[in-house]
């Protein structure tokens, strides 16, 4: 068993033994709060260290808090190994900040990108997973509509901004989170989609 898993399953079980009242879907989704969060500790520190080494450790940082606030409202899939989130982490942090700094983005690309996902975002955001499924309609409707704010915001930052990084990386953050979100990728990887249906 990896330590994630055994450390989300100490805090389940103390949270079982304090809150009784908890049912079992209720101790799974924080089962699983517990482990993302513990993975994400683990993580965030390894990629950080490596951007410092590679001299992005500014631009890296700035991609994930960007990166953050957008999959906070969007939600997504998640890689249930933690060896898994790591390897796309590094791909999706590393790989973007270079791509940003080396070719700048033409308008019309961004305008593309930019209306692209605002039909994705509509039609699919916020994407739950099982551990985590948005069962109140309330909920749904509000984190699509601060998805959908986040996505013309970051379009008109990325306009008006002149640091040529920051304008790219907030345009490649809208596709990736897009593909994040999306049933095709929900599907290639057996995931379960709409699991709030299942409620």
């Amino acid at each position: 068993m990896k330590l994630s898993e055994k450390f989300s399953e100490k805090v389940t079980a103390y949270v079982k033994n304090t809150l009784p009242n908890k049912t079992e879907d209720d101790l799974e989704i924080i089962k699983y709060g517990v482990e993302i969060l513990f993975m994400n500790l683990t993580k965030i520190p390894i990629i950080l260290l490596i951007a410092y080494y590679l001299g992005i450790f500014k631009e890296v940082t700035f991609s994930i808090l960007a990166f953050g606030i957008m999959r906070k409202f969007a939600a997504g899939i998640h890689a249930t190994k933690s060896f898994v989130c790591l390897a796309c982490s590094c791909i999706i942090f590393l790989g973007t900040v270079y791509l940003s700094i080396s070719f700048k983005l033409p308008i019309m690309i961004k305008i593309v990108v930019f209306v692209l996902s605002l039909i994705v975002y509509f039609k699919y955001a916020p994407a739950d997973t099982e551990e985590k499924p948005y069962v109140n309609y309330e909920i749904r409707k509000n984190l699509k509509i601060k998805s959908l704010i986040t996505v013309t915001l970051y379009f008109i930052l990325s306009l008006i901004i002149k640091d040529i990084f920051i304008s790219n990386i907030l345009i490649h953050i809208l596709w990736i989170e897009g593909i994040l979100i999306s049933p095709i990728t929900y599907k290639v990887f057996k995931r379960r989609y709409n699991n709030y249906e299942y409620y």
